[in-house]
């Protein structure tokens, strides 16, 4: 989930901090100004990031080097220890809901007073947010930054909806038995809303097309073996991405209606199609070909 496609919410409280006054502790003559840039700590000062809560450290842990990388790129001095001295301290708490990783933001000084605040709220499943998704990881890392950065220097605010999340229509599915093609369809749709992708109806409405085939083949007497390709077409056609599960089933075990299997074969492609639209929207926000 990239930056086009999360959600960053301003606080008031942190807008204030953003242009409020900057206390005399922290006061700069212009040229010391012009060769700092975090305008809101003194030389040699940065920001020490903690490990967030709330979440599995499968997913705090490489948080908070990302973090840090994260703010190095935008020339923010940044620490994941105790390296740097009169470090303003960024904590995050973390939670899953609705179908997003929500982490609240609160940025504090040397003597506890709090300098900025904010939450960003980025889609993913929960398997992802459980397991540490490393596309998970970055996308939250980078809203992170951007939010911490813009209380603090509000020239690097960016618009970061300004692209938009891709919007997706799933066009159908062949070669299923039984019920297979509408119910594998179904499910799909209703997974990847779930997920917080923007579903479409009206294939010409949305910015990618999802196509899926099945194929049967027999291992043996009692077993057959059931594959799904999955396509991810841009507006002209184009390719993008795709994707292919297998499994073995009984014999026959699909014949009639598909069930919670369909739901299932869903589930398991949702971060790799996720993945795909996340790639489109970084390709579209720089201007390139995602095809390329």
């Amino acid at each position: 989930m990239s930056r086009v496609l999360s959600v960053l919410v301003l606080s008031t409280a942190l807008l204030v901090a953003a242009c409020g006054p900057i206390p005399q502790p922290y006061r700069e003559t212009a040229a010391e100004k012009a060769d700092n840039p975090l305008l809101a700590i003194p030389d040699g000062a940065g920001i020490t990031v903690a490990p967030v809560t709330g979440a599995d450290p499968a997913l705090s842990g490489p948080l908070t080097e990302a973090l840090v990388a994260e703010f190095e790129k935008i020339g923010i001095p940044a620490s994941a220890g105790a390296a740097l001295t009169n470090a303003l301290l960024l904590e995050g708490a973390s939670r899953w809901r609705d179908g997003q990783a929500v982490i609240d933001w609160r940025l504090t000084d040397p003597d506890g007073v709090e300098r900025a605040f904010g939450t960003t709220q980025v889609n993913a499943t929960q398997a992802a947010y459980d397991m540490g998704s490393p596309f998970l990881i970055q996308d939250i890392a980078r809203d992170g930054a951007l939010l911490i950065a813009a209380a603090l220097r509000p020239e690097l605010a960016v618009p970061i909806e300004e692209f938009g999340a891709p919007k997706l229509a799933v066009i159908g599915v062949r070669g299923a038995p039984g019920d297979g093609d509408r119910a594998l369809g179904r499910a799909m749709g209703a997974v990847l809303k779930r997920a917080g992708i923007d579903i479409q109806k009206d294939p010409d409405a949305a910015d990618v097309q999802l196509a899926g085939t099945v194929s049967v083949e027999p291992i043996n007497e009692a077993a057959e073996k059931v594959d799904i390709h999955w396509v991810v077409m841009d507006r002209d056609g184009n390719i993008v991405g795709s994707l292919t599960q297998s499994n073995a089933v009984p014999k026959g075990a699909l014949d009639d209606r598909w069930g919670q299997a369909a739901y299932d074969a869903a589930f398991a492609n949702v971060d790799a199609i996720q993945a795909i639209l996340d790639r489109m929207a970084e390709m579209r926000s720089l201007g390139t070909d995602a095809t390329q």
